[in-house]
Formats: C-alpha cells, sequence, structure tokens
C-alpha cells in the first residue's frame, strides 16, 4: 500500500447526480413523508493513555537541518529539519519517541501565523530505514511537500512509530499510534517553529489516509487545546475486514497478497503470539526481511519472488486464524466513532489494493456518525496511481479560511 500519488496535469471528469426535475402526483402521493434513517452507531470507547504518557506528548525532543533534502523542496523556497519528539502507543498507552520531518516555507508569516497541514505517509517498509526523514527523497514523498509549500503552510510528515530514529516498534495499521503521532507531530512543529498558527489539518494516503482519519477522530479528545480544520484521506486503509473473506477463498489481488505481509506484521503486534506460518505461506513464509524492506537489494529480489506467489500463499490455515486476523482487522476498522471535523475522501474506481466498496462502506459509516463528509471517485485510477486533483488544495485552503464543507451525507 504505498499510496504514491501521480501529480499529472489531467483532471479526471466526474460524474454527477442529478435530481428529477419532476415527478408525478401519483408517486408523490404514494411515497413516504420522510425516508426510514439508519441507526446512528455506537462510538468505541476513548483509548486510555498513560499519566507519563499525556505529559510529554508531543515535546521536541531534538532537531537538525536536513541538508540534503530534495532540490525541489529547496528550489520552491522551504527549510527542512529533522526531527525527534514525544508521542503515545496506541497499544498501550504508553509514552514513545518518534521521528518525522518539519518543512517551513520561507518568508514572512502571514497575521496569525502560518496553519499546519501534518501528512501520513503510506506503506514504506518495517525497516528503520523505512521512515521517510531517512532519504532526501522523503522515499518517494517529496512531491507531496512541494505543493503544500507552495500554499504556505508548515508541514510536518511523521516517521510513525518504530521507523526512522525514533526506536521501538511499528504497528502497522494500529490507527490510534498513527493518529497520535500525527498530532504530536503538529505539536513538535509548532514547538519548532514559534508563531505557527494552532489551526491544523491532515492530509494522508493509503495507511497515512487511515492514519489521518483516525486522527480526525481522536482531534477533540486528544489536542483539545489545537484547532483542527478538517482531514483529507486519500485511498485510506480505513476498513479492511474483508480482505480476511478474499485470503479464505484465494481471490486476493496480487498487490493485496503482497500487502498481507504488513497486515500480519500488524497483527503480531497487537496480538502476540500468533504464528505468521498459520497466514502466509511459499515465499512470503521465507525472508520475511525482504518482503518489508524498503531499500538495497532486498527490492529487487522481493519483485522477483513476487512473480512467484500462489493464491494458497495467503490463505489462513485454520478456521481459528481467519478468526483471530478478522476479529481484529473488525477492531482497527474505521470510523470507530464521530469526527471532530469534516472528512475529504478520494479513492480510485480501480484500486485492486484497497476495493473501492470498503471505502465506501466506510464513508457511509461515517455519515452514519453524523461526519461531514466529502467523497470523490477516480474514474480508472487505481492504488498507485491516484491524483489528488485541484480539489485537495482547494478544501484545505477552504477549512483553513473557516468555510462550511460540502458533503455527500
Amino acid at each position: 500500500m504505498t499510496g504514491r500519488l501521480n501529480r499529472k496535469s489531467r483532471r479526471p471528469v466526474h460524474g454527477v447526480l442529478v435530481a428529477a426535475a419532476a415527478a408525478t402526483a401519483i408517486l408523490a402521493s404514494c411515497a413516504p413523508a420522510t425516508e426510514p434513517s439508519a441507526p446512528t452507531p455506537t462510538p468505541a470507547a476513548l483509548p486510555t493513555i498513560s499519566d507519563a504518557a499525556a505529559s510529554v506528548r508531543g515535546q521536541l525532543v531534538s532537531s537538525e537541518p536536513f541538508d540534503d533534502v530534495d532540490p525541489t523542496i529547496v528550489d520552491v523556497g522551504a527549510t527542512a529539519q529533522k526531527i525527534v519528539y514525544r508521542s503515545t502507543s496506541g497499544i498501550d498507552g504508553s509514552a514513545t519517541s518518534v521521528s518525522g520531518t518539519v518543512f517551513v516555507p520561507n518568508g514572512d508569516s502571514p497575521p496569525g501565523g502560518r496553519p499546519v497541514v501534518t501528512v501520513g505517509h503510506g506503506t514504506t517498509g518495517l525497516a528503520p530505514e523505512c521512515g521517510p526523514s531517512t532519504a532526501p527523497d522523503l522515499l518517494g514523498y517529496a512531491s507531496t511537500i512541494v505543493p503544500l509549500m507552495k500554499l504556505g503552510y508548515v508541514v510536518v510528515m511523521s516517521d510513525y512509530q518504530g521507523l526512522g530514529s525514533g526506536g521501538g516498534t511499528n504497528p502497522y495499521l494500529d490507527p490510534d499510534t498513527s493518529a497520535y503521532n500525527l498530532i504530536d507531530g503538529v505539536r513538535a512543529a509548532r514547538e519548532l517553529v514559534p508563531g505557527t498558527s494552532e489551526s491544523w489539518a491532515g492530509l494522508g494516503v493509503s495507511i497515512g489516509g487511515q492514519a489521518t482519519w483516525a486522527a480526525a477522530e481522536l482531534a477533540d479528545f486528544y489536542a483539545p487545546e489545537l484547532k483542527f480544520v478538517g482531514s483529507v484521506a486519500l485511498a485510506p486503509a480505513a476498513d479492511l475486514t474483508k480482505l480476511v473473506d478474499l485470503a479464505e477463498t484465494q481471490w486476493l489481488s496480487h498487490e493485496q497478497q503482497i500487502m498481507m505481509s504488513y497486515v500480519i506484521s500488524g497483527l503480531a503486534s497487537a496480538r502476540p503470539g500468533i504464528d505468521p506460518a498459520n497466514y502466509l505461506g511459499g515465499e512470503l513464509a521465507t525472508n520475511s526481511a525482504m518482503w518489508l524492506a524498503c531499500s538495497g537489494p532486498a527490492l529487487q529480489q522481493r519483485a522477483q519472488q513476487a512473480a512467484l506467489l500462489n493464491p494458497s500463499d495467503t490463505q489462513p490455515r485454520t478456521a481459528e486464524a481467519a478468526s483471530t486476523l478478522r476479529d481484529w482487522l473488525k477492531s482497527i476498522a474505521l470510523p470507530k466513532r464521530p469526527a471532530g471535523g469534516p472528512l475529504l475522501v478520494v479513492n480510485g474506481d480501480a484500486d485492486q489494493t484497497i476495493r473501492p466498496q470498503w471505502v465506501q462502506t466506510a464513508v457511509d459509516n461515517a455519515c452514519a456518525f453524523g461526519d461531514s463528509v466529502q467523497h470523490i471517485v477516480r474514474a480508472g485510477q487505481t492504488h498507485n496511481n491516484l491524483d489528488p486533483g485541484a480539489e485537495t488544495a482547494i478544501w484545505l485552503q477552504a477549512r483553513f479560511r473557516g468555510e462550511a464543507p460540502p458533503s455527500d451525507c
């Protein structure tokens, strides 16, 4: 689930639902006065955070210039700093350290300070060197930063817990952990850049889309002192529960089979003691470090081994194993609770990694919570060539201006 963005100049044509101009009196008289409303879902309980974590969350531990950052960022008039800051584990509520990068446009700040956008990146790998701050090109995400610099925002990109130089282990797909990492990145950026506005927004792709959606749900609880204005979730990994059905029937796409190495790693973090051999076979069962790497010869080796995958390699070995995976994916599925601000969700209708119907279900459930959600589906686009379009920048600018958000709910 890399979710790297293709920023070509084309703009897809969007279909629009048009209401009928008139209706017959007979049909009008037979129709009920109001449509029956769906029951409001029950919000999940809020997480528990230790006192030690609560007292230090977002505190800046260290910073240093990112001297060799991608020249495309420097060329638009921006500086970059690598940071380490304190955050919170979503697994047990303990205090953690997380690394990331803060980007600041050159020039004077506007009155009230520059707003902050916290960026959630897609899957890069699960080794420490797989944090974007470890590479000048941010492991492919430099192109995500450049347009945000042009818009004049302070931007922070978290490596996520366990990636980069922060230490610890990455609990892949745990939404609370990644949400805390994004929100605490805002706090750390504001400490690093005095005078920065208290207003912030999230933008993420794939697992980063899950992270920024989760951050929207936890914003009021976890950072009440800040002003959350909205989150953009691109191809979000909001609800992957149906992966289990596809795995059981050997109908996972090739992309989803590769993704299962990461998913099972996340399951092992959340449910210690599970045996990965109950989920991964064949080439996926050998040399797990190769499948979870982000650089070096392992990438070429992985491309070669990927061609040898069989549908049975990701079939749970027992019904109990399938049930364990399904229960965990249900427990982390979004939405969990009403969001603290509006959402913009964008995905492609040809996505074979996070299927469009899964995203639609998550949007429908968010609407049932009473959320404001604008949902854009890109015709013909997949997980790895999704174009966020000009709507993303327009939406962010309008949220920071305090304008009422559009909603498809």
